[in-house]
């Protein structure tokens, strides 16, 4: 049923006035409380086909058909008023549901048309004057920016009754209450979280305004107007008005859902307001992060300029984790990198500070801190794997994918974060290639440390691919035969053990190997060649994991 304002004029209202003092018995009785917005003569409502809701109906008794009694009533009018119609009785038949209101002979339809209309129109008067008034309280703390806690306040002091602002998710924003009242804000909260009342679902049927009910709150159950907050088909939360009495006056209630309705509009301005300009906060921020990783600063003074602005000292010690693995297009929003790099910083221990941005589908997290004095390298490098192995951990609990975790050395001197991030992405890159399952930094991979620069340089990447050209390119060359060779090597020359890894047979890993020996012209049982091949794919490995990472720190 729609929900409807206390104070709209009803039948019952309307035959209370003088000029319907003489009336006779509404039949049937039920229908007094019907809702009355305005009034038609006999002659204009059976010659229209619009449904009647709300419609008085005024007719004189000659008038009437018992035909055309029926058709009219079909149509739903809020009454018929019949004058002249003495103490006739109409057969249930013709009249249904409408209640028929007998009045005297000298009351005309220009006389009732014209109470019904100064009636309903008194009403909207009222309604809007003092929604004017409302309107002008709240539009002044919006202007000012005084925020949702202050418009709350401002709701209390209208309406003398507690106001909650909640978000979509039923949890309190603000909560305001009169000197005089007893609610507790927590328990409001709980109460809220844990069985959100089905009157949060009705408001939200649109196009009906405020919803009027009661809802529980411990062992009593208290008269609320609740009222959504939806801005450009957004639903941002719930306006909720607590009326203390027991049984509310009609006429405060009326005004009640005023405040509620007018407030709803201002309420979810002042949230997209304050959401857009932490939006913009953190879209700052995450700037300043992607700058301090990719090393973006023209000079010093500049990077201690916008170090400042976020309380961000520049001559800590830092180190940089990163973590990818995240699933794309994730049935939870709230598991997206950037969604999560809001989150991370509660992690940091006390006396710390953490910075954290979305590089594409990798999370990066500065993570500042301050070693004991006389700390060793070992020292400071088992702080941050502390960090990063409890950063995966929660990463699992939230996201619930593969997230791995990978970080560099720790770094003095913000000017050097961006080697430190270097080294996260290679030893990140590295960990996913190679199958890693623990969380692992640069120096944990000691072999890759030792050859990064053996890789990067000419001689480093000459000597792997002419050695591992054989096994890729020709008519002997391919991937199968270039991962046979590699499980061979790794499995220390153990033909079974590297069968049992790819899942062939022994004869199978017999041909392979045979095959890679002619391309490569070596014995392949010769632990020399083996270092060979072990060592060009190590440098290859390293070379293409850093290559990715440079082309994104420096690309050309």
């Amino acid at each position: 049923m729609e929900e409807r304002s206390p104070s709209e004029l009803t039948l019952s209202r309307l035959l209370q006035e003088r000029l319907f003092r003489d009336a006779g018995v509404i039949e049937p009785d039920a229908g007094d409380d019907r809702v009355v917005t305005w009034c038609l003569p006999w002659e204009q409502a059976v010659t229209s086909a619009a449904e009647l809701d709300g419609v008085l109906v005024f007719a004189r008794e000659p008038q009437l058909d018992e035909g055309e009694l029926a058709r009219l009533c079909r149509r739903g009018p809020a009454a018929l008023l019949v004058s002249g119609a003495g103490s006739r009785r109409w057969p249930s038949a013709a009249t249904g549901t409408v209640p028929v209101v007998p009045v005297g002979e000298h009351t005309g339809f220009p006389e009732v048309g014209r109470l019904v209309a100064e009636l309903t129109l008194a009403h909207e008067a009222h309604v809007l004057r003092y929604g004017v008034t409302v309107h002008r309280a709240l539009a002044e703390l919006l202007y000012r920016g005084a925020g949702i806690s202050a418009l709350c306040h401002q709701m209390s002091r209208l309406s003398h009754c507690s106001v909650a602002i909640l978000d979509s998710q039923a949890r309190v924003l603000a909560f305001v209450q009169p000197p005089a009242g007893d609610l507790d804000p927590d328990a409001l909260a709980q109460q809220l979280t844990e069985d959100p009342p089905g009157l949060f679902a009705t408001s939200l049927d649109g196009g009906r305004g405020p919803a009027v009910g009661e809802v529980n709150f411990g062992d009593r159950a208290l008269t609320c107007v609740v009222g959504p907050i939806v801005l450009g088909g957004r639903h941002d939360g719930w306006v909720l008005l607590i009326e203390p009495a027991l049984r509310p006056h009609p006429h405060d209630l009326a005004q009640h859902r005023v405040v509620v309705e007018q407030a709803v509009t201002i309420v979810g301005t002042e949230m997209l307001r304050v959401r857009s300009i932490s939006e913009a906060e953190e879209r700052a921020r995450g700037d300043f992060v992607h700058a301090l990783l990719h090393g973006r600063f023209a000079t010093e003074s500049d990077l201690a300029a916008r170090a400042e602005h976020y309380d961000f000292p520049t001559g800590s010690t830092y180190g940089v984790l990163v973590a990818g693995g995240f699933r794309a297009g994730g049935a939870d929003p709230a598991s997206t990198v950037p969604n999560v790099a809001r989150e991370v910083g509660r992690l940091a221990p006390q006396g710390t500070q953490t910075l954290a941005a979305a590089v594409g589908d990798v999370l990066a997290v500065i993570y500042q801190f301050d070693p004991p004095r006389r700390a060793t390298a070992d020292a400071a490098n088992r702080i941050v794997a502390d960090h990063a192995a409890a950063l995966e951990r929660d990463l699992a609990q939230r996201v619930r994918s593969g997230v791995q975790v990978a970080y560099g050395r720790p770094v003095t001197g913000a000017v050097r974060i961006t080697d430190s991030y270097r080294e996260a992405r290679i030893a990140l890159g590295l960990r996913q290639q190679l199958g890693l399952g623990d969380v692992c930094g640069f120096h944990d991979l000691r072999v890759f440390a030792t050859l990064a620069d053996l890789a990067a340089s000419t001689a480093g990447r000459t000597f792997a691919e002419e050695l591992l050209a054989p096994l890729r390119t020709g008519g002997a060359g391919g991937p199968d035969l270039e991962r046979a060779v590699v499980a061979y090597i790794e499995c220390g020359g153990n033909v079974n053990a590297a069968a049992r890894r790819l899942h062939v047979h022994r004869n199978t890993m017999l041909y392979k190997l045979e095959r890679a020996s002619r391309a490569l012209h070596v014995d392949l049982r010769e632990a020399e060649h083996q270092f060979s091949l072990w060592l060009a794919c190590k440098l290859d490995l390293l070379a293409r994991t850093t290559g990715s990472v440079d082309r994104e720190l420096r690309p050309s």
